[in-house]
């Protein structure tokens, strides 16, 4: 049965705010598969969210091969070009202002370069100091986002 937001996880944020890391929209119902993801898994992914308002802060970037983890959908990352809104325009035309994108790109399956987990890091305290709720995502939503949690000392709620 399908899951989505697939390894949604809570996180004790010692910096005040909500902490939530999971996969990417469509990787609970069509697990690896490259296939595009309609906006109705979309809309069941942000449905499987707890209440928001959501800093969202986004690890995809690409695959190995140079894949783009955003191939997938109906938006782009706000670093790539094409005529497809990005991820911040697209959620805002849908869901209206209730999503601030942050994205730090990086490569599934080779880790987070040193510079990346750095402002990664960074951005997440500050919105966390300043009270906010940050979903962090990944393809999976368990390797990249976990190394980013576990960097910065926080623990999974149980």
């Amino acid at each position: 049965m399908a899951k989505e937001p697939i390894n949604l996880r809570e996180w004790i944020a010692k910096d005040g705010g909500q902490l939530f890391t999971c996969g990417r929209p469509g990787r609970g119902t069509f697990g690896r598969e490259k296939r595009n993801i309609a906006e109705d898994i979309i809309d069941l992914w942000i449905s499987g969210l707890p209440t928001g308002p959501w800093q969202i802060v986004s690890l995809l970037g690409s695959k190995k091969g140079g894949y783009s983890e955003f191939a997938y959908y109906p938006f782009k990352s706000s670093l790539e070009i094409g005529s497809k809104p990005s991820f911040q325009e697209w959620l805002n035309a849908r869901y209206g202002p209730r999503f601030t994108v942050h994205e730090f790109p990086t490569v599934d399956a080779t880790g987070i370069p040193n510079a990346t987990m750095e402002r990664a890091t960074q951005r997440i305290r500050e919105l966390l100091r300043s009270g906010q709720s940050v979903l962090l995502v990944d393809s999976a939503g368990c390797e990249r986002t976990a190394r980013i949690c576990e960097s910065m000392g926080y623990k999974v709620v149980r």
